[in-house]
């Protein structure tokens, strides 16, 4: 049903001239009307289903804002009607996708294609970030992470990145404090579902709590060092621990 509502809309949808400009816009309640009409279903469904479609679309900048604030649908340009086309022609074939559907596998999968995702990643985040209104766009990645300043002999000991060459900040260096992300494998045993929504909440005293258990591994793993009553464990708070 929802791919039927779609093709109804794409077929009514407004125009834009490849050459010459010429345009006109159609009105919200027409598309609303029509699909009603059409397929025979509830206002409120045929309503949700424009205002989606008409949210994903703005979302894209390809609809005019001044007609839209008059509750008119109307390309910004020729360019953006193909846009809106090809988003939509996908959303109405359950065929069309934009990526493989492998593409965002990552399990054993190669550094080029690992690339890739970030490249799409970045792009899109970069985008959002920059045409954000009010400039605060919020974000959608938390991490919590751990790090060590470990003094030998008035040296601070530092760890070789495994990515030497940044891709996009060419000012890091290769060289970083021991240390990293917290993972599943840090903190006590909890339901799975639990585990994954505080890990990627925005503050979790369950994660803060596990920091240490990331300490221990990250020294571990990128230093080969065990973690013991030498080192002294601190979080964003100042509220510190001894090692074990």
């Amino acid at each position: 049903m929802p791919e039927n509502l779609i093709k109804t809309l794409i077929e009514n949808l407004p125009r834009y001239a490849e050459e010459e400009g010429d345009f006109f816009s159609i009105d919200r309640n027409h598309l609303i009307e029509t699909l009603c009409k059409t397929h025979d279903v509830e206002t409120d469904i045929a309503e949700n289903t424009v205002m989606l479609c008409e949210r994903f679309l703005d979302c894209l900048s390809v609809l005019q804002a001044d007609y839209l604030s008059k509750g008119e649908w109307c390309f910004v340009s020729f360019p953006a009607q193909l846009m809106a086309l090809s988003v939509l022609t996908t959303m109405s074939d359950q065929q069309s996708h934009f990526f493989d559907a492998k593409f965002w596998n990552t399990q054993g999968i190669a550094n080029d294609k690992k690339n890739q995702q970030r490249d799409v990643l970045r792009t899109i985040e970069t985008a959002r970030f920059e045409n954000h209104i009010g400039r605060q766009a919020p974000p959608i990645r938390y991490c919590y992470v751990a790090w060590s300043i470990i003094k030998l002999e008035n040296k601070i000991l530092f760890y070789q990145r495994e990515d030497t060459q940044k891709r996009y900040d060419k000012t890091a260096g290769d060289y970083g404090l021991i240390g990293g992300r917290a993972n599943q494998n840090d903190v006590p045993i909890i339901d799975k579902e639990t585990l994954l929504k505080e890990l990627q909440s925005t503050h979790s005293t369950i994660i803060q709590k596990a920091l240490l258990e990331t300490l221990k591994r990250e020294l571990k793993e990128e230093a080969g060092l065990c973690f013991d009553s030498h080192y002294t464990f601190a979080d964003r708070h100042g509220e510190r621990s001894e090692g074990d």
